[in-house]
């Protein structure tokens, strides 16, 4: 971008994150909601046009008019980004693609379209600046998680000298939406300018979203800005970035790039195959070298409800189940654990005689082979329920006035010594969990 002499460029030192920075029209936009890639677009079609002017002026023929120098259609095609269909096999793999308010559109069955032709990874945006929370995203993660697919969210960075604030913002609307800890969670560092000390500001955004107890910490940066270092990918970690280049014409498969980084984000103009919804709208995609938007390392969200009626403690791996559950009146409390994919197997027993039925869960299978003797059913066919891998203690507790007994698991050891307190028995660790 091209400085005009009328800049005016003020010192700006806050807390390190600002450096000289000049005042470009993109700084005083003033929506609310802006979606991803929105700066990298209008980068884009300046390169364009600016690419487009050059050409006229150097050429006496075929000049294209300046009322004509617009990036969805008067660019020649071999200076714009194409419109780009699934259907297209030469395409990058689409592993991830990111939606945001503007999708409300979507439903259930586009999303099990997206998983039926090979995504892995919904990223969707959560909030933006202190205020912003995207109306959509409850359901978005629903419907995502509905059909199988894996979970990461972003936040637009609205104002980089309030990024300790953002990212709280950010954190306490993730953990009410019931968001693991274990998701991936990304930075969307794009506006206003590259005069911010972005390296410095995404620093901070990862040191507190890290205090809240979020690790799986990625940024989403334009490829410019990475390669001329306004996002030092050494400082960062080029495996976290998560890099935009819209290249022109149609990118390739046989020519991959970016690939040193985490991702790399080809288009925002993909039109997917399968339900009308999907063919007729634009979804920002990506391939993702590296596997960093899902960020489990074999770790599971196992989801705990309650049910009022029988004071029955239920916990599950499958958000299906969980979703089931919740329609016939269980009420979601959240994530209980993380559970390993490996370790020593934790069983699980259901009890049909009880009152509202009963489930127990325990790591002796001699114990549940005793219980299933006596007319309890094994689920998970005698598989394992849960993996008993991790370094924090889960505790039990049974409280023996309940008509059919019921047992209760936590990590939180004040909510054990709540239920002992009130007369609740056992105590113990169950097993270990993340």
């Amino acid at each position: 971008m091209k400085l005009k002499k009328s800049h005016i460029i003020p010192l700006i030192l806050l807390s390190g994150l600002l450096i000289a920075k000049p005042v470009f029209a993109e700084d005083n936009v003033t929506q609310d909601n802006l979606p991803m890639g929105y700066y990298i677009k209008q980068e884009q079609e300046q390169e364009i046009a600016a690419t487009s002017q050059s050409e006229e002026e150097t050429s006496s023929a075929d000049s294209v008019s300046p009322r004509m120098r617009s990036y969805a259609a008067a660019e020649p095609a071999s200076l714009a980004p194409d419109d780009l269909y699934s259907s297209n096999t030469d395409l990058p793999r689409q592993d991830a693609i990111d939606i945001a308010s503007y999708q409300s559109w979507m439903t259930q069955a586009d999303f099990n379209s997206l998983k039926n032709s090979g995504v892995k990874t919904v990223i969707i945006k959560l909030t933006q600046g202190t205020t912003y929370l995207n109306p959509s995203a409850k359901n978005q993660i629903s419907m995502a998680k509905n059909a199988g697919l894996n979970v990461a969210t972003y936040h637009f960075v609205e104002k980089p000298e309030n990024i300790q604030n953002e990212a709280k913002f950010y954190a306490q609307k993730a953990k009410e939406l019931g968001l693991s800890t274990n998701t991936v969670m990304i930075e969307d560092a794009e506006a206003p300018s590259q005069y911010y000390n972005w390296t410095a500001v995404s620093q901070v955004f990862k040191t507190t979203m890290n205090q809240a107890g979020f690790n799986n910490i990625r940024y989403y940066t334009s490829q410019g800005w990475v390669s001329s270092g306004v996002m030092n990918a050494s400082t960062l970690g080029a495996k976290n970035l998560w890099v935009a280049q819209y290249l022109y014409g149609t990118p390739s498969k046989q020519n991959l790039k970016n690939t040193e980084y985490g991702a790399w984000q080809y288009t925002s103009q993909m039109r997917f195959q399968g339900t009308t919804n999907l063919k007729n709208n634009y979804i920002d995609t990506s391939i993702d070298y590296n596997n960093i938007f899902n960020a489990s390392q074999g770790l599971q969200d196992v989801y705990r409800l309650y049910n009022a009626n029988t004071g029955e403690h239920f916990y599950t791996l499958n958000f299906a189940e969980k979703t089931n559950l919740q329609n016939v009146g269980w009420r979601y409390e959240g994530i209980g654990w993380l559970s390993s994919s490996t370790g020593s197997p934790v069983y699980r027993v259901y009890n049909p005689n009880a009152k509202g039925g009963d489930h127990y869960y325990t790591m002796s299978k001699y114990e549940a082979q005793q219980l299933v003797s006596k007319g309890w059913r094994w689920d998970n066919n005698g598989g394992a329920a849960f993996y008993s891998n991790g370094s924090k203690n889960l505790y039990v507790a049974y409280n023996p006035n309940a008509s059919s007994g019921s047992h209760n698991y936590t990590t939180n050891s004040y909510e054990q010594d709540n239920l002992l307190k009130l007369g609740w028995k056992y105590g113990a660790v169950a097993w270990k969990v993340n």
